[in-house]
């Protein structure tokens, strides 16, 4: 069975609980640890700036020495950033910087963060072009197969995340009450290149046999009818760097230092990106053929 994911975006990165005690025993020389991305769908970017220092356990909210700031490479417009402090659940603090200003497609960005004596840490990104999630018509008829066929057209560097949710209704053992379930499967990797863009192939037989297991797994709701809503699918589009050394985007695991890192004598990942979403319900004959119910209507 694939991972089931939770709907997160790639911000999470940004505030995350990252083990900055473990930075602090790599690499003592590198003054700072840096996640966060410019999104060019927003007019406002944010970043996450740690101070690597010996025998730090919490952040504390002061002012951290750090100046951050970004250069337009192909205009050489510069960008100071201005800290902000998040607090926690568990009480500790994060230092995100952010900037106002929108981000241009395919252009290049240089993020700078410096340290009162000189020490830098920093990282280049260029902003990925736009796509778009275009939905093609099924194969109704095909045995044993029900592929639900989504085109991400244009020319996107990386797909580091895909999401496919389902929207189900079943209903309690008795029958009577109905009860919403949301599932999200992940088919980061799964699209394949194609002469206009990538191709994602949904596979809703396959995913309906997982999502009847985890029905009749769960003693609060009964397998015998799964009613499929709506779906939602949200692609993430990332600039070229954007590609886990483990295959798939796990935010719990390339958030470790050393892990994922464009950062130059630093650690972390400063990127761009942004998602793309299209909700939809497949053709009724399609959904039968996955095994979901439709009632007793007739083909759409």
């Amino acid at each position: 069975m694939r991972k089931r994911l939770v709907l997160a975006t790639a911000t999470l990165l940004i505030f995350s609980a990252c083990s900055e005690t473990v930075e602090t025993r790599l690499e003592i020389e590198y003054p700072f640890s840096v996640f966060g991305i410019i999104n060019p769908k927003t007019d406002t970017h944010a970043v996450r700036i740690f101070e690597i220092k010996n025998n730090i356990s919490v952040i504390r909210p002061e002012p951290i020495d750090a100046t951050v700031r970004t250069i337009h490479m192909q205009t050489g417009d510069i960008q100071v950033w201005r800290d902000s402090v998040i607090q926690l659940e568990d009480g500790d603090f994060r230092h995100v910087y952010w900037s106002a200003f929108e981000a241009e497609a395919e252009e290049t960005y240089h993020l700078v963060v410096e340290r009162s004596d000189g020490a830098k840490s920093e990282a280049i990104t260029t902003v990925p072009p736009p796509t778009e999630l275009i939905l093609l018509e099924p194969d109704t008829l095909r045995p044993g197969e029900a592929f639900m066929p989504l085109l991400v057209r244009g020319s996107p560097p990386t797909l580091p995340r895909v999401d496919v949710e389902y929207i189900l209704v079943g209903f309690n053992p008795n029958g009577s009450d109905p009860i919403f379930k949301p599932l999200v499967f992940n088919y980061a990797g799964r699209a394949t290149p194609e002469s206009e863009g990538f191709l994602l192939n949904i596979d809703l037989r396959e995913d309906y046999l997982d999502i009847y297991r985890l029905f009749d797994a769960d003693n609060d709701v009964t397998p015998d009818i799964i009613d499929l809503r709506e779906m939602h699918v949200t692609v993430h589009v990332g600039d070229a760097k954007w590609v886990s050394p483990v295959g798939v985007f796990d935010e719990d695991f390339l958030v470790e230092p050393g892990i994922f890192s464009n950062v130059e004598n630093g650690f972390g990942y400063f990127g761009s990106g942004y998602t793309e979403v299209v909700s939809f319900r497949p053709p009724l004959a399609l959904l039968r053929r996955a095994g979901f119910y439709v009632g007793d209507v007739g083909d759409g």
